[in-house]
């Protein structure tokens, strides 16, 4: 009898628990809670202007894994799933809008701050995408991140979440 209630109870404790899943790097499920998401894997780095900043070391692959060797970061704002944020070295601009526009097609939008060149487009209703080139080193920067997101946590969000990389 001993071993069924503690059978009874195994189950219902299996049952009652919070099962978290492993991440899934490829979708950008922004405003999803770290709680609910982190498989384990999340490593804070940094903490600035209000938002907490991460390392994902589980396994991951995005498409610019396919010719390159990124930097990712993950930033959360109030626990919420804000942006992702990606940088590469060496890379060149003009293959960058050709990308882009290959899949985007004609609107990206360009602007040039001093040796940034910045393109970015809207990939959703709620997602935006921004990417800054650096026109002498060849280092690029990237952010998808959710705008209805970064607009209801505008009072804590200091700055653009491209400039995490910026000195």
């Amino acid at each position: 009898m001993r071993v069924v209630v503690i059978a009874c109870l195994f189950l219902l404790s299996i049952c009652t628990c919070n099962i978290s899943y492993a991440f899934d790097c490829t979708k950008l499920d922004f405003g999803a809670k770290l709680t609910d998401i982190d498989d384990g894997n999340f490593v804070l780095y940094k903490q600035a202007d209000g938002i907490s900043y991460y390392n994902y070391v589980g396994n991951c692959r995005l498409q610019v894994h396919k010719d390159a060797c990124p930097a990712i970061s993950y930033a959360f704002v109030d626990g919420q799933y804000y942006a992702r944020i990606i940088r590469v070295s060496d890379r060149n601009k003009q293959d960058t809008l050709n990308r882009m526009r290959a899949t985007f097609g004609p609107d990206v939008k360009i602007k040039n701050h001093g040796v940034w060149t910045v393109y970015s487009v809207n990939v959703s209703d709620d997602i935006k995408l921004k990417i800054k080139c650096n026109d002498r080193t060849g280092e690029v920067k990237s952010a998808t991140y959710s705008t209805k997101l970064r607009a209801q946590l505008a009072k804590n969000l200091k700055k653009d979440p491209i400039g995490q990389y910026d000195n």
